[in-house]
């Protein structure tokens, strides 16, 4: 009879059970599933409840895995739940699912409640959805849904993302819309909406805020790299950075943020001036901006060129490699101490 019934509701997956009554409390019911057609292997803990008020079957103190000859898929916690007469689909409450993600990453997801289909082997989960990477990643949302086909976690809702804490101490704090999480790439990408902020060490033990705005972000679920991408902005104290793309690369150790690159065409403006290049490079510790592929710094009618532009102690300084100076003859002539001409 319970080999019967669990074959119903794994359908492609033959079940193996001790013959006990589905009908009374189990305290030791544990199923074991044979290899199923499509390569799969379920494993089963759990303990019987009474059949619920529609005939359909209870279970508490779930704990489910799905393994496929490559290895495990996923590994499923939850504390009730409950398969209704006439569908294949479990609701599940007080969820934790760990993915087996490839290079042998990690997600723990942890939910009020969810579901698993056996058939496709996809689960979905609801309620303070929290979703945490064996790198330090945090994700935060309303709901997430995983597709066994493609490997992949999805949510729609708003996201909170923090990021694993660097060697500064400090965390990627970031907001956003439409999670997706690559487990076969260990990439997530995070698609609409982004803000983000970072404190960042700016040399001589202090630290600058970082803030981010950009369409969408890519992050890692092996490092600490992040990526940003469309309408990208960063604003650092007075100076906004604005361009198609910004990447922020880390040391070796992937323990301290060292350097932001922008590029796709740059625009910087502070409180005086404004530069443009094919590419910038903040640099944090030194304080330090280099602008390359064809950069010039305009201040009030003064134009500066060069093969390569950087600024120093914020912009407070700048050094021109190769330099060619447009100059406003009024200025030149301040410059000197003498009085401009008159017209």
């Amino acid at each position: 009879m319970i080999g019967a019934l669990l074959f119903v509701v794994v359908v492609v997956q033959l079940l193996i059970l001790s013959p006990r009554d589905l009908g009374l409390p189990d305290e030791g019911q544990v199923t074991r599933a044979a290899l199923a057609p499509s390569g799969s292997r379920k494993r089963v803990d759990s303990k019987k409840l009474p059949r619920d008020s529609s005939g359909g079957q209870v279970m508490r103190d779930l704990h489910l895995i799905e393994a496929k000859p490559t290895g495990k898929e996923w590994e499923l916690w939850a504390e009730k739940a409950v398969k209704p007469k006439d569908t294949p689909e479990w609701t599940i409450e007080v969820v934790r699912v760990r993915f087996f993600a490839s290079n042998g990453a990690t997600y723990v997801v942890t939910g009020r409640a969810g579901g698993v289909h056996p058939d496709r082997n996809d689960i979905w989960i609801r309620g303070k959805v929290e979703t945490k990477s064996s790198n330090g990643y945090v994700f935060k949302t309303e709901s997430l849904f995983y597709d066994s086909q493609t490997k992949r976690l999805m949510s729609k809702d708003a996201v909170e993302v923090l990021g694993p804490q660097d060697g500064e101490g400090s965390r990627l704090e970031l907001n956003g819309e439409d999670l997706l999480a690559e487990f076969t790439s260990n990439r997530i990408l995070i698609n609409k909406k982004v803000r983000a902020k970072k404190r960042v060490a700016a040399g001589q033990g202090l630290t600058r805020l970082a803030q981010i705005q950009s369409q969408r972000a890519i992050l890692s679920g092996q490092s600490n790299s992040a990526e940003f991408f469309g309408n990208v902005s960063i604003d650092l104290d007075n100076m906004r950075i604005t361009g198609p793309e910004a990447r922020f690369l880390y040391d070796a150790t992937q323990a301290i943020l060292e350097s932001v690159l922008i590029a796709g065409g740059i625009r910087v403006t502070d409180s005086d001036k404004f530069a443009t290049s094919g590419s910038l490079a903040v640099h944090f510790k030194d304080d330090r901006y280099v602008f390359k592929g064809s950069p010039r710094v305009v201040q009030s009618s003064d134009e500066l060129i060069g093969d390569e532009i950087v600024f120093l102690e914020g912009g407070k300084k700048v050094q021109v490699i190769n330099a060619r100076a447009q100059l406003d003859p009024q200025s030149a002539e301040r410059a000197q101490g003498r009085p401009p001409e008159r017209p």
